[in-house]
């Protein structure tokens, strides 16, 4: 999927309302978003080994490059969620800007993973990376998002996220959405922190892309 140049991005802009009355969350409770290290703690020794995520050069000019840590972690879904006006599932791919599309370099990647085992352990391992600078020469790093993988959450799951959303610049939670197992994104029933969530992923995207221009 690609996002066509000339869409007018402030268009997709959601402006910041008052923050609607919603459920508490199992893993952020009354939070929507957490915040973290808005840039990486320390320089990646390249006698390590290679970051699970490959850097790769990428074409997209969409503001949020949803990139996945693992296998069925849902980006796609969570693409169609965000909007394909905004939003460009960028596959197990950290995108760098491409030297032929300028406005390649606005995007801002974010992570998606799921909250089963393998999920947690591949998100930390990106960013147990990402904070050894091993992503310098890609896109920044805009947040992370944590899909639920079933209706129940275990103590040691909960405890892992609340960690892993602490190392990113933002973290998300999307809990589980039934009406996503057989309902097209676009058409899907979403509780209303689910929708909250996405208006801030949404406001951070459209805040970062609009004050890079302003730089330009």
């Amino acid at each position: 999927m690609t996002t066509n140049p000339f869409t007018n991005r402030v268009a997709v802009e959601e402006q910041p309302a008052e923050e609607p009355a919603i459920e508490d969350d199992v893993v952020l409770g009354s939070q929507v978003e957490t915040s973290g290290p808005k840039r990486p703690l320390a320089r990646r020794d390249e006698s390590e080994p290679a970051p699970r995520l490959p850097v790769v050069e990428s074409t997209s000019t969409a503001l949020v490059r949803v990139v996945t840590t693992h296998g069925g972690a849902g980006g796609s879904t969570l693409a169609d969620l965000l909007g394909d006006a905004l939003a460009d599932d960028a596959g197990a791919f950290w995108p760098m800007a491409h030297p032929w599309v300028p406005e390649s370099t606005d995007g801002r990647v974010l992570l998606v993973a799921r909250t089963h085992r393998a999920g947690l352990l591949a998100l930390r391992e990106v960013l147990t990376a990402w904070h050894a600078d091993a992503y310098r020469s890609g896109l920044p790093l805009m947040g992370v998002c944590l899909v639920d993988d079933g209706p129940r959450m275990e103590k040691s799951q909960i405890a892992e996220i609340k960690a892993l959303t602490a190392m990113s610049p933002h973290g998300w939670h999307v809990p589980w959405q039934e009406s996503l197992r057989t309902i097209a994104p676009s058409e899907a029933s979403l509780s209303a922190r689910v929708k909250w969530t996405l208006s801030r992923v949404r406001h951070h995207a459209t805040r970062s892309g609009t004050h890079k221009k302003k730089e330009k």
